[in-house]
């Protein structure tokens, strides 16, 4: 083995471990901020399957869609009490935010529908709420019926 092939041997995971140190230096505190506020959707995002479960650390919402009154519903289910819930449902990049319904608790809410609203033609979500005087946000696809 050559004097060359040896020092980069060396050098090789000290340059690794100094580049890993900035690159966590460099990144911006606001970019930080944003990662430690988003939660994080576990699987797809299908509400009619009750399979729609946003988390970050001990929080946890679950969206659950089912059809009342010919119409089909769309509520949050949090397993601590939150506040400001709301939720925009959107189909490429027009959105609409609903008004929402709450529980005393603060623990169940639902959008509050017109009779001309129908669920089923959106296919993203974006939803914001309030915890513990910090907000929070959750975006994703969503799958209504197979749609």
């Amino acid at each position: 083995m050559n004097r060359h092939l040896k020092i980069a041997f060396f050098m090789a995971p000290l340059l690794a471990l100094g580049a890993y140190y900035l690159t966590g230096k460099l990144m911006y505190p606001k970019e930080a901020a944003l990662q430690q506020q988003k939660l994080h959707l576990l699987g797809q995002c299908m509400p009619t399957e009750n399979a729609c479960i946003f988390t970050l650390g001990d929080l946890e919402i679950k969206l659950i869609s089912n059809q009342q009154k010919q119409q089909q519903q769309l509520a949050a289910i949090t397993n601590k009490p939150v506040a400001n819930l709301s939720i925009a449902l959107g189909k490429s990049t027009d959105f609409k935010q609903f008004p929402m319904m709450k529980s005393d608790n603060g623990k169940y809410w639902q959008i509050r529908l017109d009779e001309s609203d129908n669920i089923l033609n959106y296919n993203e979500l974006r939803m914001a709420f309030v915890f513990q005087d910090k907000s929070y946000f959750a975006e994703s696809l969503v799958i209504f019926n197979g749609n």
